[in-house]
């Protein structure tokens, strides 16, 4: 059984590999987008059982590669920047490929831990809960990420595995 990694050559996703190895857990398969050449930097010092390409893991996924080898999925994968302004292009990575890897988890009940944001809660002013009296995207970024936690909520009764949603305030450290 595997644990998959998506945005693991990410801050947040190699250093969730990082704990895992400290766990004694290896059989992972690491996901990422690696077209910027530094990234893969941060899964150097990671024990890890496979790399794949984020789209080729959505392929896999959907033509039942991985059925029945998963142990859970760790969703850090997204497109964080915040000064991204193509909405086309946020709604496709941080939307449509997310509902593509809960679907699948859903499908074959495998638990779904995924990145949300802080930013899903706009300036705060209203309070940090989720629903619509606290929740305010101030760009695509927020946007996306609201749109899937929304999305999430609406399909959470018909799960018959865990679903986490972890609001990410401001993460910062070594390798980010």
């Amino acid at each position: 059984m595997y644990y998959i990694v998506t945005g693991a050559a990410g801050f947040v996703g190699a250093n969730l590999v990082k704990a895992l190895n400290e766990r004694g857990i290896t059989r992972i398969i690491a996901v990422d987008n690696l077209t910027k050449a530094d990234k893969f930097k941060n899964l150097i010092d990671c024990d890890i059982a496979d790399y794949v390409d984020k789209q080729d893991f959505i392929d896999r996924i959907q033509a039942g590669h991985y059925d029945g080898e998963i142990e859970a999925i760790l969703h850090e994968g997204a497109c964080s920047d915040t000064m991204e302004y193509d909405v086309n292009f946020m709604m496709h990575v941080n939307y449509e490929y997310s509902k593509s890897v809960l679907h699948f988890c859903m499908q074959h009940r495998v638990p779904f831990l995924y990145a949300s944001s802080a930013s899903t809660y706009g300036s705060g002013k209203h309070g940090f809960r989720e629903g619509d009296e606290c929740e305010d995207a101030l760009n695509p970024y927020a946007f996306s990420k609201l749109a899937f936690d929304r999305y999430v909520r609406q399909v959470l009764p018909e799960a018959h595995s865990q679903i986490v949603g972890l609001k990410y305030f401001n993460v910062y450290g070594p390798q980010e």
